[in-house]
């Protein structure tokens, strides 16, 4: 996180367990070294709770470049002046949204159930914007 709130630029790939800072690979193909986070955090309601930081979260140039992206967030002037204001900046939303999913992955915790979340992708019934898609989830094979 300190890194790219210093301007490093990041890009995480959840179908291939990897995560890029820097172009530096610091997750490759689900291999890491350490804990990535306690799992007790994880749940569907703090997914959508940082999902719901990434939407609102303020754009910058930066941010607007980025080709790959996992989650819809709101267009600058689609933003509240409360977003505006008291808003995450979008790239560490972002990358606080996209880690947190991985993480949850890589844990062996999440696990797609066909029946509750469907063929193809899950998404949640408090925001229709937020769609987890089980390439995701299951990576490529």
């Amino acid at each position: 996180m300190d890194y790219v709130e210093d301007g490093s630029r990041f890009r995480v790939d959840l179908e291939k367990r990897s995560l890029y800072i820097d172009r530096k690979c610091l997750i490759k193909d689900g291999v890491y070294e350490g804990k990535l986070t306690d799992t007790e955090f994880f749940s569907i309601a703090v997914l959508e709770s940082l999902y719901y930081r990434y939407k609102h979260s303020r754009p910058s140039e930066r941010s607007d470049s980025k080709q790959k992206r996992y989650f819809r967030a709101l267009k600058l002037n689609e933003l509240s002046d409360d977003d505006m204001l008291y808003g995450d900046d979008r790239e560490i939303a972002q990358l606080r949204l996209e880690t947190y999913l991985l993480s949850w992955i890589l844990s062996g915790l999440f696990v797609w159930d066909e029946e509750s979340m469907g063929k193809w992708f899950w998404q949640s019934q408090n925001d229709k914007d937020l769609v987890i898609l089980r390439s995701w989830v299951e990576g490529t094979k």
